[in-house]
Formats: structure tokens, sequence, C-alpha cells
């Protein structure tokens, strides 16, 4: 992991994905940065590599990710758990 913050790594991958800069934590993920299904998978294993923890299946359900904030929240979950 690099020294950037959670929430910056969460909107570099987020850009990535989507193409274009993600400017907060409030955006949609389907309806602001265009994230369909084929993107929520491709999300869901950037972040598994990025912070270097494997997602449980029930965390895995993309209709519990529907803002950036979620998806911080849920990077966060597991970055404390990487970091032990």
């Amino acid at each position: 992991m690099t020294d950037k913050t959670v929430r910056e790594q969460v909107f570099c991958i987020l850009a990535e994905l989507c193409g274009f800069a993600v400017t907060g934590e409030e955006q949609s993920l389907t309806k602001d940065l265009f994230i369909d299904s084929l993107n929520m998978v491709m999300l869901l294993l950037n972040l598994e590599e990025a912070f270097g923890f494997q997602l449980k299946e029930s965390d895995m359900n993309p209709y519990d990710l529907t803002t950036v904030g979620d998806v911080i929240r849920l990077a966060e979950k597991y970055e404390k758990y990487a970091n032990e």
C-alpha cells in the first residue's frame, strides 16, 4: 500500500474504472460514475489488490455499495485487519 489514504486510493481506483475524476463521497456509483455490473466486479478485485485483503463473500453484494462513501467504508473495514 502506498502513502495515500484509503479515501485517496478509493478515489483513484474509481477514477480508473469510470474514466473521470471522483469528486465526493456522496456520488452514486451507478448514476454519477456509471459503474455497471462488470465494473463493480473489477472494483471489488481492485480493492482486494490495492489493499492486500480478501473480501468475505457477504461483503461482495453490489447492492450494498451505492455511493463512493460506501466503498471507502468497506475498504477501511478491511484495511484495519490487513495491517494487524
